[in-house]
């Protein structure tokens, strides 16, 4: 991952401050909108696996495929390894996975 979205996605998962409508022009660019892609894919994750969503994780060569089962159905995610560990900041994520996050 390019090291401009590597930083949108960490200032816009950890700092409220750092928005869209505020720094518009730097997240216009094809980089700002590829951050604000992965930002949203990984909150719609963590907010499934906060709602309790049953969860695997199979790690291949160079991505992560994600694996979440609720009543409603399942849904498979493929992650770049710097998106999974963006990913696994979050407190309620490393909880939700517990060991499949070990290896």
């Amino acid at each position: 991952m390019a090291d401009f979205v590597m930083r949108a996605v960490e200032r816009l998962r950890d700092d409220p401050g750092f928005s869209r409508n505020r720094h518009f022009l730097a997240l216009s660019s094809p980089e700002g909108k590829r951050a604000l892609r992965i930002h949203r894919h990984l909150r719609s994750l963590e907010r499934a696996l906060s709602a309790g969503a049953a969860a695997t994780v199979a790690r291949e060569a160079e991505r992560v495929r994600l694996t979440l089962r609720d009543q409603r159905g399942s849904r498979t995610s493929w992650l770049t390894r710097a998106e999974f560990r963006l990913l696994c900041g979050s407190p309620a994520v490393r909880a939700a996975l517990g060991e499949a996050i070990g290896g």
